[in-house]
């Protein structure tokens, strides 16, 4: 088992999930980061009480829910949604759902699972937008 970064506990702390590729050179790491505009901010905070320095290169902002999975993500669950996998009773078995991408199920598990995550928290923190409630862990 690899030991956590204190990069990614401060993702983690933010809110933030980490995603990857991410390019290592020279001592820095970039990556490409997609997040709610209230979860990216509160991203400095945890790098400066980590202690990690960082610079931000780009912030762009998009109003498309797309840019909340990674292709991979988006691929698997317009497929999922496609074959009935998320019907009840279900049409697609996990098993077939991976057959398809030709992984295996404990793959496939983990990329739906990431995505339904992201999909989930995504609608919480509108929600509490919305209604100014919060939602940390108690």
């Amino acid at each position: 088992m690899i030991p956590e970064t204190e990069s990614n506990r401060a993702l983690r702390a933010s809110g933030n999930l980490p995603t990857f590729p991410a390019h290592l050179q020279d001592g820095w790491l970039s990556a490409e980061h997609t997040a709610s505009f209230e979860r990216l901010s509160e991203l400095p905070a945890e790098l400066a009480t980590a202690n990690i320095p960082y610079q931000i290169q780009t912030i762009a902002q998009t109003h498309a829910l797309s840019g909340l999975l990674t292709d991979r993500q988006q691929e698997c669950i317009i497929e999922a949604v496609k074959r009935g996998y998320y019907d009840s009773p279900r049409q697609c078995t996990l098993t077939e759902l991976a057959d398809t991408f030709n992984v295996n199920k404990s793959a496939a598990s983990g990329v739906i699972h990431r995505a339904e995550g992201r999909i989930i928290k995504e609608f919480v923190a509108e929600l509490t937008r919305k209604s100014g409630q919060d939602t940390e862990p108690e």
